[in-house]
């Protein structure tokens, strides 16, 4: 039986490695994109089942990748798992309203990354 695929969207390698690590470690085949320009058009060829985002990205804007996601019929059921550098209340409710599933900090997402993996894949 084939793993399931995650799609990471990393710029920075900590916590983009580990993550990476993290998510073989759980069984998972990983896809990395750097570039949140590029988000759409790899999920809609990876097919993955989930992606895990790092909200800051010099490249682009990763939330307007996501919203593009919800829009796109060949990705809006892919469930995100979005991180950031701090707990930010403001950046929650902007991630949550584009389409993020779940919402970490950079301190958090390594360590509690199955549990965010079990919440995002729930079905609703």
């Amino acid at each position: 039986m084939m793993k399931p695929l995650a799609l990471l969207l990393h710029e920075k390698p900590v916590p983009g490695t580990q993550l990476r690590n993290k998510l073989e470690g759980l069984e998972y085949r990983v896809a990395t994109v750097s570039d949140p320009r590029d988000l759409v058009t790899t999920a809609t060829r990876e097919m993955p089942m989930v992606v895990v985002a790092d909200l800051t990205n010099r490249q682009g804007d990763v939330l307007a990748a996501v919203a593009a996601m919800r829009v796109n019929e060949a990705t809006s059921h892919v469930p995100v798992i979005a991180y950031g550098p701090r707990e930010d209340g403001q950046q929650r409710e902007t991630a949550l309203a584009a389409g993020v599933k779940v919402m970490a900090t950079e301190a958090t997402i390594v360590p509690h990354l199955a549990q965010f993996l079990e919440h995002a894949l729930q079905l609703e």
